[in-house]
Order: structure tokens, then C-alpha cells, then sequence
């Protein structure tokens, strides 16, 4: 369950399906995620959280996130993440890739590549088959270059 928090913007809008911003607008000025390469599928838009809103709780799902506000939970998607410049992560990140250039706090897994950009700021670890830390990023934390555990994102995990 998740509980959703408005700390400011012009409507509400619903998640999922064909949204591609929750309280705000897509204005910023972060590129959108790099194409999964998903055959047969048609390029959206990412699903925002603005910059401006703040979320609590969990967000699964099969749709690119990019995340410019406050987000406290945890994220597993399909696709890619991006933590934009104004993000703020408190929590997990599971994700095909994951590129932050704001603050996580926690866990970042990414099934293919988790890229630091100079301005990102991380607590926590990193585990990615690929991993890319530009200059000027900071990470207090471990990096593991190895595969994610082989399951789908959205799914939670077999117990034994």
C-alpha cells in the first residue's frame, strides 16, 4: 500500500497506465531514461514525480520512473530509473538500470547497469553487472560488480 503525499502542484494524477507525471510537470531539464530496447514497444514517456511532491511507499510497475522530488520506499520497476538532480531517494532501487544524479539513501540493484553522475550523492550500495561512477560523484558505501538475482522486478521473491 502505498500513501501518496501533495506538497504542492496544479492536480492530482493518477499513477500507472499512460501517466507520465505525478504532481508537476515534466519540465526539468534531465534527459528522460535511455531506451530499454524493449521490442515491439514504442517509446513513452517516464512516469515523474515532480519536483515539488513527495511519495511514501512502494512503486512497482513495468514503465520507466524518474524521480525529481521526494520518494521514501522502495522502487522496483521493469525499466529504467533515473534519481534526477532535485531527487531524493530514502530506500531501495531495483531496476533494469538505474542512473542517479541526486541523493539515494540504500540499496541500488540493477539488472544491467547503475551509473553515478558527478552529482549524485549515495548512501548505500551498489550492485550492477556495469557499473560507471563519473568524477565528482560521491558514495559512501560497498559497489558490486555482479548480476542482480535472476526475477522479474515487479515480483517479489521465492522463499525457500
Amino acid at each position: 500500500m502505498a500513501r501518496l503525499v501533495r506538497t504542492s502542484g496544479e492536480s492530482d494524477t493518477v499513477l500507472g497506465g499512460t501517466t507520465t507525471a505525478i504532481f508537476g510537470k515534466n519540465d526539468s531539464t534531465t534527459p528522460p531514461p535511455r531506451d530499454s530496447g524493449a521490442t515491439g514497444s514504442s517509446l513513452t514517456a517516464p512516469t515523474v514525480l515532480g519536483p515539488q511532491a513527495r511519495f511514501v511507499g512502494e512503486l512497482f510497475g513495468d514503465e520507466d520512473i524518474l524521480i525529481n522530488g521526494r520518494f521514501e520506499g522502495k522502487i522496483r520497476v521493469d525499466r529504467n530509473v533515473t534519481v534526477g538532480p532535485t531527487g531524493d531517494v530514502v530506500g531501495d532501487v531495483l531496476g533494469k538500470s538505474v542512473v542517479v544524479a541526486g541523493k539515494v539513501q540504500g540499496q541500488i540493484q540493477a539488472q544491467e547497469r547503475a551509473e553515478l553522475l558527478a552529482s549524485a550523492t549515495v548512501q548505500g550500495s551498489v550492485q550492477a553487472p556495469k557499473v560507471i561512477i563519473a568524477e565528482g560523484a560521491q558514495l559512501q558505501g560497498s559497489v558490486a560488480m555482479a548480476s542482480v538475482l535472476d526475477r522479474t522486478p515487479g515480483t517479489s521473491e521465492k522463499s525457500s
